[in-house]
């Protein structure tokens, strides 16, 4: 490959970012809220599978103990499959619905693993906040995926949706259910109180997607009456010793939640737990969706850190 070659993938990419994102992260506080009560609108109305996936997702509904009435889209059961579930709970900085590359990246690893990938279109900001959700995705874990006694269950998501797939993996502890056999983050976060601002401010030239005091207003309005330092909003602050063995962090070296995923690092190794994190030089946040270098080799090192262990040679 000579240099200065760019992939179609990655021209792509790019594009998709300066078009999609340059609006939202210079939005003013106006325009914030009318797209706050746009996402409400939106979030009411069904969610549809793009139409290029349409085959490849089942689609399911569960009615949550509060009422709540909840879209689960599923991959396959492969006839020669993987032995692992896999509740997967897609970003949005807590407003938006799933996009299309959400459904490209969990397709993706359903091909790979043949595991079961479960993908539940949980309440949203504006309307609900963060206890609402927990109360309806705890009932669903409890409820559906329990129940299926799968040999590996694995919790995975990316941006807020690592963060609520941490929060869960410290409730399952909390209540005393099976362990969960792996659970992997995207570019989480997992701290709202943001103790390291600056850290953070010093990236933000850097970061295509993300913008610092955007992100603040949007968390805020997801921890609702909680305080910030609850685990619920920041599971920075909950039990982080309860973590699986196959704990699998990705995240990009220019995005602002890079400080969020090394404050986790750094505390889970003076806790002497074991995680696999790894940053990946110039790439932006959530990469792995993107159809560019890094994150097909992010999904498989995510494949191979958390698939069916190989039986060892006697």
């Amino acid at each position: 490959m000579s240099d200065g070659f760019v992939s179609p993938g990655k021209r792509f990419t790019d594009r998709y970012l300066q078009v999609m994102f340059s609006s939202l992260r210079d939005a003013t506080p106006e325009q914030v809220q009318e797209e706050l009560e746009l996402c409400r609108n939106i979030n009411r109305k069904p969610v549809r599978v793009p139409r290029y996936f349409k085959k490849s997702f089942s689609e399911t509904s569960f009615k949550a103990a509060n009422g709540f009435n909840m879209q689960v889209f599923s991959t396959p059961h492969y006839p020669k499959g993987g032995d692992g579930l896999v509740l997967y709970l897609h970003g949005g900085a807590c407003i938006y619905q799933p996009v299309f590359f959400h459904w490209r990246f969990v397709h993706d690893l359903a091909v790979r693993t043949h595991d079961v990938f479960l993908m539940p279109i949980y309440p949203k900001a504006p309307e609900y906040q963060c206890a609402f959700n927990m109360e309806v995705m705890m009932d669903f874990y409890e409820r559906e995926v329990l129940p299926r006694k799968a040999k590996r269950v694995i919790l995975m998501g990316d941006s807020i949706g690592a963060c609520i797939a941490l929060t869960m993996a410290q409730e399952i502890h909390r209540r005393g259910w099976t362990p969960i056999n792996g659970l992997v983050m995207v570019s989480p976060s997992v701290d709202i109180t943001y103790p390291r601002v600056d850290q953070m401010m010093a990236i933000q030239p850097l970061d295509t997607m993300l913008k610092l005091d955007r992100i603040q207003t949007l968390m805020n309005l997801w921890r609702g009456d909680l305080p910030a330092n609850h685990p619920w909003a920041s599971p920075i602050y909950g039990d982080l010793t309860c973590l699986p063995e196959r704990t699998v962090l990705v995240y990009g070296g220019h995005e602002i939640l890079k400080v969020d995923a090394e404050m986790l690092v750094e505390k889970l190794q003076q806790l002497g737990r074991p995680i696999f994190a790894k940053e990946y030089d110039g790439m932006f946040h959530t990469f792995p969706m993107f159809p560019v270098k890094e994150g097909f080799d992010a999904i498989r090192e995510i494949v191979r850190r958390t698939g069916p262990e190989k039986p060892r040679r006697s």
